[in-house]
Protein backbone atom coordinates (compact mmCIF):
# COMPACT_ATOMS: atom_id res chain seq x y z
CA UNK A 1 0.00 0.00 0.00
CA UNK A 2 1.53 3.20 -0.80
CA UNK A 3 1.86 6.55 1.12
CA UNK A 4 -1.36 8.20 -0.83
CA UNK A 5 -3.55 5.08 -0.33
CA UNK A 6 -2.71 5.02 3.62
CA UNK A 7 -2.78 8.65 4.40
CA UNK A 8 -6.27 7.88 2.40
CA UNK A 9 -7.84 5.31 4.72
CA UNK A 10 -6.11 6.80 7.82
CA UNK A 11 -8.49 9.41 7.10
CA UNK A 12 -11.09 7.44 7.00
CA UNK A 13 -10.71 5.29 9.90
CA UNK A 14 -8.33 6.55 12.75
CA UNK A 15 -10.57 9.41 14.32
CA UNK A 16 -13.65 8.09 15.72
CA UNK A 17 -14.83 11.45 17.17
CA UNK A 18 -14.16 11.42 20.43
CA UNK A 19 -16.80 13.22 21.65
CA UNK A 20 -18.98 10.07 21.31
CA UNK A 21 -17.30 10.05 25.13
CA UNK A 22 -19.54 12.89 26.03
CA UNK A 23 -23.23 10.77 25.71
CA UNK A 24 -25.94 14.25 25.76
CA UNK A 25 -27.99 11.63 28.54
CA UNK A 26 -28.02 9.36 25.52
CA UNK A 27 -26.07 5.14 25.69
CA UNK A 28 -22.93 6.08 23.76
CA UNK A 29 -19.99 3.98 23.43
CA UNK A 30 -16.53 4.74 24.86
CA UNK A 31 -13.83 5.15 22.38
CA UNK A 32 -10.63 2.49 22.68
CA UNK A 33 -7.28 2.73 24.79
CA UNK A 34 -4.06 1.22 24.87
CA UNK A 35 -3.94 -2.43 26.14
CA UNK A 36 -0.89 -1.86 28.37
CA UNK A 37 0.00 -5.53 28.35
CA UNK A 38 0.86 -5.06 24.74
CA UNK A 39 3.38 -1.76 25.13
CA UNK A 40 6.21 -4.18 24.94
CA UNK A 41 5.68 -5.71 21.53
CA UNK A 42 4.42 -2.22 20.46
CA UNK A 43 7.63 -0.66 21.39
CA UNK A 44 9.44 -3.66 19.39
CA UNK A 45 7.52 -2.98 16.18
CA UNK A 46 8.03 0.35 16.40
CA UNK A 47 12.04 0.15 16.73
CA UNK A 48 11.73 -2.17 13.66
CA UNK A 49 9.71 0.64 11.92
CA UNK A 50 12.91 2.93 12.46
CA UNK A 51 15.72 0.34 12.31
CA UNK A 52 14.14 -0.62 8.38
CA UNK A 53 15.00 1.17 5.44
CA UNK A 54 12.71 3.49 3.51
CA UNK A 55 12.14 7.57 3.09
CA UNK A 56 11.65 9.52 6.29
CA UNK A 57 7.55 10.06 4.96
CA UNK A 58 7.55 6.66 4.48
CA UNK A 59 8.01 5.68 8.31
CA UNK A 60 6.53 8.41 9.49
CA UNK A 61 3.14 6.88 7.59
CA UNK A 62 3.99 3.33 9.26
CA UNK A 63 4.40 4.90 12.60
CA UNK A 64 0.96 6.50 12.58
CA UNK A 65 -0.43 3.74 11.67
CA UNK A 66 1.34 1.46 14.22
CA UNK A 67 0.55 4.21 16.68
CA UNK A 68 -3.18 4.30 15.82
CA UNK A 69 -3.47 0.21 16.00
CA UNK A 70 -2.02 0.48 19.32
CA UNK A 71 -4.13 3.39 20.52
CA UNK A 72 -0.70 4.99 21.31
CA UNK A 73 -2.46 8.00 20.77
CA UNK A 74 0.73 10.43 22.21
CA UNK A 75 3.09 8.31 19.38
CA UNK A 76 0.45 9.37 16.80
CA UNK A 77 0.59 12.81 17.30
CA UNK A 78 3.25 13.28 18.02
CA UNK A 79 4.12 11.38 14.29
CA UNK A 80 0.95 13.68 13.09
CA UNK A 81 2.91 16.65 13.48
CA UNK A 82 6.37 15.06 11.94
CA UNK A 83 4.63 14.38 8.74
CA UNK A 84 3.08 18.19 8.87
CA UNK A 85 6.22 19.65 9.31
CA UNK A 86 7.76 17.01 6.58
CA UNK A 87 4.75 16.84 3.71
CA UNK A 88 2.96 20.14 4.15
CA UNK A 89 0.01 21.26 5.96
CA UNK A 90 -3.57 19.98 4.61
CA UNK A 91 -6.78 20.00 5.90
CA UNK A 92 -7.13 16.16 6.31
CA UNK A 93 -3.80 16.07 8.60
CA UNK A 94 -5.21 19.05 10.61
CA UNK A 95 -8.21 17.08 11.47
CA UNK A 96 -6.34 13.87 12.49
CA UNK A 97 -3.98 16.76 14.62
CA UNK A 98 -7.42 17.96 16.46
CA UNK A 99 -9.34 14.51 16.69
CA UNK A 100 -5.88 13.29 17.90
CA UNK A 101 -5.73 15.84 21.04
CA UNK A 102 -9.53 15.39 21.49
CA UNK A 103 -8.61 11.81 22.52
CA UNK A 104 -5.67 12.70 24.29
CA UNK A 105 -8.04 15.23 26.46
CA UNK A 106 -10.44 12.75 27.42
CA UNK A 107 -7.43 10.37 28.83
CA UNK A 108 -6.27 12.91 31.25
CA UNK A 109 -7.75 14.93 33.95
CA UNK A 110 -9.34 18.32 33.17
CA UNK A 111 -6.84 20.63 34.66
CA UNK A 112 -4.05 18.70 32.46
CA UNK A 113 -6.19 18.18 29.54
CA UNK A 114 -6.41 22.40 29.21
CA UNK A 115 -3.57 22.17 26.41
CA UNK A 116 -4.91 19.57 24.34
CA UNK A 117 -8.71 21.09 24.12
CA UNK A 118 -7.50 24.15 22.81
CA UNK A 119 -5.04 22.17 21.02
CA UNK A 120 -8.19 20.78 19.17
CA UNK A 121 -10.33 23.58 18.86
CA UNK A 122 -7.18 25.26 17.05
CA UNK A 123 -6.52 22.85 14.56
CA UNK A 124 -10.08 21.98 13.55
CA UNK A 125 -10.13 25.96 12.61
CA UNK A 126 -7.00 25.82 10.28
CA UNK A 127 -8.52 22.42 8.62
CA UNK A 128 -11.61 24.54 7.89
CA UNK A 129 -9.09 27.71 6.94
CA UNK A 130 -7.12 25.39 4.33
CA UNK A 131 -9.77 23.78 2.78
CA UNK A 132 -13.57 25.63 3.56
CA UNK A 133 -15.03 22.08 1.89
CA UNK A 134 -13.71 19.15 3.96
CA UNK A 135 -16.74 18.60 5.88
CA UNK A 136 -15.52 16.05 8.44
CA UNK A 137 -14.03 18.97 9.91
CA UNK A 138 -17.18 20.57 10.18
CA UNK A 139 -18.89 17.69 11.70
CA UNK A 140 -16.56 17.48 14.88
CA UNK A 141 -15.65 20.83 15.25
CA UNK A 142 -19.29 21.42 15.88
CA UNK A 143 -19.74 18.69 18.56
CA UNK A 144 -16.69 20.39 19.96
CA UNK A 145 -17.57 23.89 20.22
CA UNK A 146 -21.10 22.16 21.98
CA UNK A 147 -19.07 20.34 24.32
CA UNK A 148 -15.95 22.72 25.14
CA UNK A 149 -16.97 25.31 28.36
CA UNK A 150 -16.40 28.81 26.45
CA UNK A 151 -13.62 29.63 29.24
CA UNK A 152 -11.82 26.71 27.01
CA UNK A 153 -13.23 28.53 23.48
CA UNK A 154 -16.27 26.45 23.28
CA UNK A 155 -18.73 28.63 21.07
CA UNK A 156 -22.22 27.29 20.14
CA UNK A 157 -22.97 30.59 18.23
CA UNK A 158 -19.83 29.76 16.11
CA UNK A 159 -21.28 25.67 15.82
CA UNK A 160 -24.20 27.31 14.31
CA UNK A 161 -22.51 29.46 11.76
CA UNK A 162 -20.18 26.40 10.83
CA UNK A 163 -23.30 23.71 10.95
CA UNK A 164 -25.54 26.43 8.57
CA UNK A 165 -22.12 26.47 6.45
CA UNK A 166 -22.06 21.88 6.76
CA UNK A 167 -26.08 22.39 5.01
CA UNK A 168 -24.95 23.96 2.05
CA UNK A 169 -21.69 21.82 1.59
CA UNK A 170 -23.76 18.45 2.84
CA UNK A 171 -27.03 18.51 3.71
CA UNK A 172 -27.49 15.57 5.58
CA UNK A 173 -24.30 16.28 7.33
CA UNK A 174 -25.53 20.23 8.16
CA UNK A 175 -28.46 18.69 9.49
CA UNK A 176 -26.94 15.94 11.84
CA UNK A 177 -25.05 18.91 13.09
CA UNK A 178 -28.05 21.21 13.66
CA UNK A 179 -29.68 18.26 15.53
CA UNK A 180 -26.82 18.08 17.76
CA UNK A 181 -26.56 21.58 18.21
CA UNK A 182 -30.31 21.21 19.56
CA UNK A 183 -29.76 18.12 21.30
CA UNK A 184 -26.73 20.04 23.16
CA UNK A 185 -29.32 22.90 24.38
CA UNK A 186 -32.32 20.03 25.27
CA UNK A 187 -34.37 21.38 22.41
CA UNK A 188 -35.69 18.17 22.06
CA UNK A 189 -37.92 19.18 19.14
CA UNK A 190 -36.17 21.34 17.44
CA UNK A 191 -33.13 18.11 17.43
CA UNK A 192 -36.01 15.48 15.92
CA UNK A 193 -36.63 18.13 13.15
CA UNK A 194 -32.82 18.01 11.81
CA UNK A 195 -32.52 14.84 12.22
CA UNK A 196 -35.68 14.06 10.22
CA UNK A 197 -34.18 16.65 7.60
CA UNK A 198 -31.23 14.94 7.39
CA UNK A 199 -32.56 10.92 7.04
CA UNK A 200 -35.39 12.54 4.39
CA UNK A 201 -31.80 13.79 2.71
CA UNK A 202 -30.48 10.30 2.60
CA UNK A 203 -33.84 8.49 1.25
CA UNK A 204 -33.47 11.91 -1.31
CA UNK A 205 -30.26 10.05 -2.54
CA UNK A 206 -31.72 6.72 -1.92
CA UNK A 207 -29.10 6.17 0.53
CA UNK A 208 -29.30 2.16 0.31
CA UNK A 209 -28.25 1.79 -3.06
CA UNK A 210 -25.38 4.12 -3.74
CA UNK A 211 -22.26 3.24 -3.67
CA UNK A 212 -21.21 3.49 0.02
CA UNK A 213 -17.40 3.11 -0.20
CA UNK A 214 -17.94 6.43 -2.81
CA UNK A 215 -20.17 7.99 -0.26
CA UNK A 216 -18.25 7.66 2.75
CA UNK A 217 -14.73 8.20 0.79
CA UNK A 218 -14.39 11.80 1.99
CA UNK A 219 -16.22 11.91 4.87
CA UNK A 220 -15.35 10.58 8.73
CA UNK A 221 -15.50 6.84 9.68
CA UNK A 222 -17.56 7.61 12.69
CA UNK A 223 -20.57 9.10 10.56
CA UNK A 224 -22.14 5.74 9.58
CA UNK A 225 -22.34 4.39 13.26
CA UNK A 226 -23.80 8.13 14.14
CA UNK A 227 -26.04 7.14 11.33
CA UNK A 228 -27.27 3.80 12.65
CA UNK A 229 -27.39 5.23 16.23
CA UNK A 230 -29.42 8.55 15.61
CA UNK A 231 -31.85 5.74 13.86
CA UNK A 232 -32.19 3.57 17.09
CA UNK A 233 -32.63 6.91 19.03
CA UNK A 234 -35.36 8.29 17.32
CA UNK A 235 -36.61 5.89 15.79
CA UNK A 236 -36.13 7.14 11.75
CA UNK A 237 -35.41 5.23 9.19
CA UNK A 238 -34.74 2.32 10.27
CA UNK A 239 -33.54 0.43 6.93
CA UNK A 240 -30.81 3.28 6.69
CA UNK A 241 -29.67 2.64 9.85
CA UNK A 242 -29.26 -0.98 8.87
CA UNK A 243 -27.17 -0.17 5.67
CA UNK A 244 -25.11 2.32 7.35
CA UNK A 245 -24.19 0.03 10.32
CA UNK A 246 -23.82 -3.16 8.11
CA UNK A 247 -21.14 -0.66 6.03
CA UNK A 248 -19.35 0.08 9.30
CA UNK A 249 -18.98 -3.48 10.27
CA UNK A 250 -18.02 -4.53 7.15
CA UNK A 251 -15.26 -2.26 7.14
CA UNK A 252 -13.96 -2.92 10.36
CA UNK A 253 -10.23 -2.42 11.45
CA UNK A 254 -7.53 -2.64 13.33
CA UNK A 255 -8.12 1.24 13.08
CA UNK A 256 -11.04 1.67 14.68
CA UNK A 257 -11.57 3.74 17.78
CA UNK A 258 -15.06 2.36 18.60
CA UNK A 259 -15.93 -1.13 20.36
CA UNK A 260 -17.35 -3.43 17.67
CA UNK A 261 -19.36 -4.91 20.21
CA UNK A 262 -21.43 -1.76 19.93
CA UNK A 263 -21.82 -1.67 15.86
CA UNK A 264 -23.42 -5.24 16.57
CA UNK A 265 -25.39 -3.80 19.72
CA UNK A 266 -26.75 -0.92 17.50
CA UNK A 267 -27.33 -3.96 14.51
CA UNK A 268 -29.48 -5.77 17.04
CA UNK A 269 -32.10 -2.85 18.00
CA UNK A 270 -32.59 -2.25 14.28
CA UNK A 271 -33.84 -5.50 13.38
CA UNK A 272 -35.88 -5.05 16.60
CA UNK A 273 -37.61 -2.06 15.82
CA UNK A 274 -38.29 -3.73 11.70
CA UNK A 275 -39.59 -7.36 13.31
CA UNK A 276 -36.64 -9.19 12.40
CA UNK A 277 -36.37 -11.44 15.60
CA UNK A 278 -33.70 -14.21 14.63
CA UNK A 279 -31.45 -11.33 13.05
CA UNK A 280 -31.54 -9.44 15.91
CA UNK A 281 -30.92 -12.52 17.99
CA UNK A 282 -28.03 -13.15 15.92
CA UNK A 283 -26.58 -9.88 16.21
CA UNK A 284 -26.68 -9.56 20.11
CA UNK A 285 -25.37 -12.59 20.18
CA UNK A 286 -22.18 -11.40 18.03
CA UNK A 287 -21.85 -8.58 20.45
CA UNK A 288 -21.62 -10.68 23.44
CA UNK A 289 -19.20 -13.04 21.89
CA UNK A 290 -17.19 -9.98 21.19
CA UNK A 291 -17.62 -8.73 24.87
CA UNK A 292 -19.20 -11.09 27.17
CA UNK A 293 -19.04 -8.56 29.82
CA UNK A 294 -21.19 -5.75 27.80
CA UNK A 295 -24.17 -4.83 30.14
CA UNK A 296 -26.29 -3.36 27.77
CA UNK A 297 -26.48 -6.15 25.22
CA UNK A 298 -27.00 -8.22 28.30
CA UNK A 299 -29.91 -6.58 29.31
CA UNK A 300 -31.41 -6.53 25.61
CA UNK A 301 -31.03 -9.71 25.51
CA UNK A 302 -32.50 -10.94 28.68
CA UNK A 303 -35.73 -8.35 27.71
CA UNK A 304 -36.62 -9.76 24.82
CA UNK A 305 -35.37 -13.26 24.94
CA UNK A 306 -35.74 -14.20 28.21
CA UNK A 307 -36.62 -17.57 28.22
CA UNK A 308 -33.77 -18.62 25.49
Amino acid sequence: MDVDQRTSRLKSFLFFCFISAFCLGQQSPPFLENDTSKKKEYEFLRQEILMTKGSALEKIEQRIHLASVYKEQKDVLTALEEKRVLDGETAGLYYLIAGTNGIMALQLSRFFSIPYVRAMLENFDKSIALDPTFTPSYEAYVEALCMVPALLGGDVNKAKRLATALVKLSPFEGYFAQGYIAESQALKDLAVVKYIQAFNSLLKVDFCTVDLDVFFSTKSMNLPYKIAELSVQYDLASAIGLCSIDYFIDRQSALYNLPLEWAYFRKAQLHKKIGQTEKAYQSISQALEINPNFTLAKQFKQTHWSKI
